[in-house]
């Protein structure tokens, strides 16, 4: 069985039991998903604020809310 081993100095990996040597591959380059933090702020739009309520379901407060 083959052993590979990783020289983290040189960044090479080689073959024991062979002898095989090589660079050590490049990972692609990961573009960022586009969000809507991450466009550009000349497009960002700004969605005004609204008026949340919250509601105790238990407490009478919901019903004399709404009479």
């Amino acid at each position: 069985m083959d052993k590979i081993v990783v020289d983290l100095d040189s960044d090479q990996r080689e073959c024991v039991a062979c002898g095989f040597s090589e660079g050590r591959p490049e990972a692609p380059a990961v573009q960022e998903v586009k969000t809507r933090v991450s466009r550009a702020s000349a497009r960002r739009v700004e969605t005004p604020a609204q008026v949340v309520r919250l509601l105790d379901p238990g407490s009478n407060a919901a019903s004399d809310a709404d009479e």
